[in-house]
């Protein structure tokens, strides 16, 4: 995995935003005139949070929606499976009543600076979400670096939405959307900065976000695991798709075909230290039993790391 410091970031092209203010057309409007394109706001009922009124008013602007569900997830207590469930669901439906479209994502929110006691607590809410969400919707987490790291090793979520707060100088390579700045003044409204790698998980209306394009470009400092994580799709399966002969050299200029399928074929989850069955079955709603008639597993407890275990 790769990191590198932020203090770049300043250099980055403003093209996404989230903010708490209710917007209307005209400040939908003002955002785009400065470049703008993505808007992050939040379901709920809360004071900060859109309606459909809103909604409409940002898209009809040209500006894509992230949605964002946020109540208090600012300590470890918050995070529970019970709680998952419960967001997962709440959240579902105020999307629905916005008329959010299929293939979009919602983003839960992990507001603090968590340390690594509470990783485990945390990946439990996050398999209660998947658990609980409609169909119709992704899976995406806000968070440190240290929260994307540990949900991205366990293929817990579709995207990722990094803030530079209490992520201590590292920026995450798969991530999809990056919060560099906070708190600032743009188009008469307080704002925080994002830069968005692709479309994240973004919608519009009546628009489905779940087809990436059919090929991409790489860029300077691309890496096949990078490429794959924003994609959705495999390293393997883009190492056969273009005839890679050694996944670690690729170019930049280079075009890659992208694999979108995610039917028939099985997914493998890689064991890592520390991983039990019944957590990744957790992490995957799938019977612990399953697990083992899919993978030959004679005893549940034993299971090591760097085990390929299909999960799907």
């Amino acid at each position: 995995m790769i990191t590198h410091d932020y203090e770049v970031i300043l250099i980055r092209n403003l093209n996404g935003v989230d903010c708490a203010t209710k917007l209307n057309r005209p400040l939908a409007a003002g955002l785009k005139s400065e470049g703008v394109q993505y808007v992050g706001r939040y379901l709920g009922d809360s004071w900060k949070s859109m309606d459909k009124t809103e909604a409409d008013a940002i898209l009809n602007s040209g500006l894509q929606l992230v949605s964002i569900w946020e109540t208090n997830p600012t300590n470890a207590a918050y995070f529970t499976r019970a709680r998952g469930i419960l967001d997962a669901q709440e959240a579902s439906r105020y999307a629905k009543a916005l008329v959010q479209p299929e293939g979009s994502a919602i983003y839960f929110a992990v507001d603090y600076d968590a340390q690594p006691a509470d990783m485990g607590s945390i990946l439990s809410y996050f398999a209660g979400v998947r658990n609980a969400i409609d169909q119709n919707f992704k899976v995406g987490v806000y968070g440190s670096y240290s929260v994307l790291t540990m949900l991205y090793d366990h293929m817990a979520v579709d995207f990722y939405w990094q803030t530079t707060s209490w992520s201590r100088g590292h920026v995450a390579d798969f991530h999809h959307i990056l919060q560099y700045q906070h708190n600032l003044p743009l188009a008469g409204i307080q704002v925080d900065y994002n830069d968005f790698v692709n479309r994240a998980g973004s919608w519009s209306r009546g628009t489905s976000q779940s087809e990436p394009p059919s090929t991409y470009t790489v860029q300077p400092g691309d890496t096949l695991s990078k490429i794959s994580a924003r994609f959705g799709t495999a390293v393997d399966d883009l190492v056969k798709l273009n005839n890679i002969k050694n996944p670690n050299l690729i170019y930049s200029g280079q075009i890659l075909k992208l694999t979108t399928e995610h039917s028939s074929e099985p997914v493998y989850y890689n064991v890592k230290s520390g991983d039990t069955l019944s957590q990744i079955a957790l992490v995957f709603g799938i019977p612990v039993a399953q697990l083992q008639a899919w993978n030959g597993i004679p005893d549940p407890n034993v299971i090591i790391a760097g085990q390929k275990i299909r999960v799907n």
